[in-house]
């Protein structure tokens, strides 16, 4: 199972936990910073097994190993990203098929012709990644030495590739892996300007070798979560991407956050790790892993809640009913008593992201939701959320509809 990559699931835990302090921008902005790493990872990630490519194009790679059309890849690539991975198959296949079948010695040499074609900046950033990824399933050693002097740096789709191939090189050599992150930590090049002295790119190569250390040495994993500071072991530890997501393993997650992470930061990391397990295997998933640990009703209320977002969230498609209803289906078995309010935060939050709905569908799904039920739950927990954000005028209208009194008189003052 490949869990979502820490730096998209940072991204989450900020558009869902967080969303009753967010302002309509702020939020609009942790979206699109979402789809933006998601549209990293597609690019990024290795496109099957590679055997299979190397026999499918065996044919088609012997009259392409010659000169590369680097101008004619980005156009395939810039067109991958723009449809979100869909664009013209065939030649998504075949740029596939032809990377996964390079040999190291012939990704290494592609990467130095990238570096030396004349190209414009944001080309060279569509292509690098798509070399980047195959090399690091053949020498993720190697991709840390070559871009050492990257870390830290803006390119997020680099940082999430390094944080890659730290992963894959702690999954066959954990000490090496480990002493080589030390190493850049004492060399600075995680050091953090924020206020709070946190590095959020740190703490991503965190996660990544405590997923790894948590089957392979969880005494290490102790050791690393202890050593940092407390207000940062809920993002290290929540975001970590098991590489074994076995029963044992998730036991040893839960003790290291009940032993290691503040009690009033817990449910973020267990909420956190439901959004990983949410994002790729669906509410299915998600249940395996609520069923796996043993946490408190409040802290299963968190994770409902991230996966919820996670799950829906993840991608750019429309919300349509089946959606609503399914999440609501799975809501009601985890935890029935926020059923309602999670619809309408999610109406809210798809309302506030124009992809997926805009104020008058969801505002139309809520009253639909409202007459259905025969409560006004799943409206005021709309109108609460979008009051809070947004315009005020709109929100007061539909607050007006509440049929329970008590309940109306309380959503209105709150827009007051």
């Amino acid at each position: 199972m490949h869990l979502l990559p820490p730096a998209v699931a940072l991204v989450l835990v900020g558009t869902w936990l967080g969303v009753q302090q967010l302002s309509i921008s702020a939020l609009q902005a942790e979206i699109g910073m979402l789809r933006k790493h998601m549209a990293a990872a597609r690019l990024v990630a290795p496109a099957g097994d590679a055997a299979h490519a190397k026999t499918a194009a065996a044919d088609t790679l012997a009259q392409d190993r010659g000169p590369r059309d680097w101008v004619k890849l980005a156009g395939i690539a810039a067109e991958m990203q723009k449809s979100a991975g869909i664009g013209d198959l065939r030649a998504m296949v075949r740029m596939q098929q032809r990377l996964q079948a390079m040999s190291r010695d012939e990704l290494v040499a592609a990467l130095d012709e990238l570096a030396a074609a004349e190209l414009p900046a944001a080309a060279r950033a569509l292509l690098e990644p798509l070399l980047v990824g195959p090399l690091i399933a053949q020498d993720p050693a190697l991709v840390l030495a070559r871009f050492t002097d990257r870390l830290g740096g803006p390119d997020e789709a680099m940082e999430q590739q390094l944080a890659d191939a730290l992963k894959a090189w702690a999954t066959s050599d954990s000490r090496k892996a480990a002493a080589w992150f030390d190493q850049q930590i004492a060399a600075g090049k995680f050091d953090s300007t924020a206020l709070s002295g946190k590095s959020q790119q740190r703490l991503q190569f965190e996660s990544a070798l405590l997923g790894v250390l948590l089957t392979a040495d969880p005494a290490a994993a102790a050791g690393r979560l202890a050593a940092l500071p407390a207000d940062q072991r809920a993002d290290a530890i929540g975001n970590a991407p098991l590489s074994a997501p076995t029963k044992q393993n998730l036991t040893t997650f839960a003790r290291l956050v009940r032993s290691q992470v503040p009690a009033a930061e817990q449910a973020g990391a267990f909420a956190r790790q439901a959004g990983q397990w949410a994002a790729q295997g669906g509410y299915g998933k998600a249940t395996e892993y609520l069923d796996a640990i043993k946490i408190s009703a409040e802290e299963r209320i968190a994770c409902v809640e991230q996966a919820v977002a996670t799950h829906l969230f993840s991608n750019n498609r429309k919300l349509v009913s089946a959606d609503l209803d399914s999440l609501r289906a799975w809501v009601t078995s985890q935890a029935p008593q926020v059923t309602a309010s999670v619809t309408g935060k999610v109406l809210c939050t798809a309302a506030l992201d124009k992809d997926k709905l805009t104020f008058a569908e969801a505002a139309e799904l809520a009253m639909q939701y409202r007459k259905a039920s025969g409560n006004d739950e799943v409206l005021a927990s709309f109108v609460e959320n979008w009051g809070a954000r947004s315009n005020k005028e709109e929100a007061r209208d539909l607050a007006a509809q509440i049929t329970d009194a008590k309940r109306r008189a309380e959503v209105l003052k709150l827009l007051e």
